[in-house]
C-alpha cells in the first residue's frame, strides 16, 4: 500500500513528507486535483472544492483565504495553502468513519 505524502512549507522551502508526519500548525500545499489531507484553514490561494464525500453537496463550493476545509474534500481548480488544525485520527473525516 502506498504511503500518503503531502507537501509542507518550511522556513527554507517545500518538503515532501509522509502524511503521518504532519502536525497541527503545519502549512500544507494542495494542488488542483489533490485531496485535502488535513483539516485546516486556507491561508493562501483560491479554488473550487468538491465536498460531496463529507456533506453530499452536489456542486463545488468556493474556498479562499479564511475558508475552513476538511480532510477528504477535493481541490478542483487552484493551488491552496492550508494551516493544519486537525491531523490523522482527529480529522472530521476520521471521526465520521469511527
Amino acid at each position: 500500500m502506498e504511503v500518503p505524502r503531502v507537501t509542507r512549507l518550511t522556513d527554507t522551502g517545500r518538503e515532501v513528507i509522509n502524511l503521518a508526519q504532519a502536525v497541527i500548525g503545519d502549512l500544507i500545499v494542495v494542488l488542483p486535483g489533490g485531496r485535502i489531507p488535513v483539516d485546516g484553514g486556507v491561508t493562501d490561494g483560491a479554488s473550487d472544492i468538491d465536498r460531496a464525500m463529507l456533506t453530499g453537496e452536489s456542486l463545488p463550493v468556493a474556498a479562499r483565504a479564511g475558508s475552513t476545509l476538511s480532510a477528504g474534500e477535493v481541490n478542483l481548480t487552484g493551488p491552496l495553502t492550508l494551516r493544519a488544525t486537525a491531523v490523522g485520527n482527529d480529522t472530521t473525516l476520521r471521526r465520521m468513519v469511527t
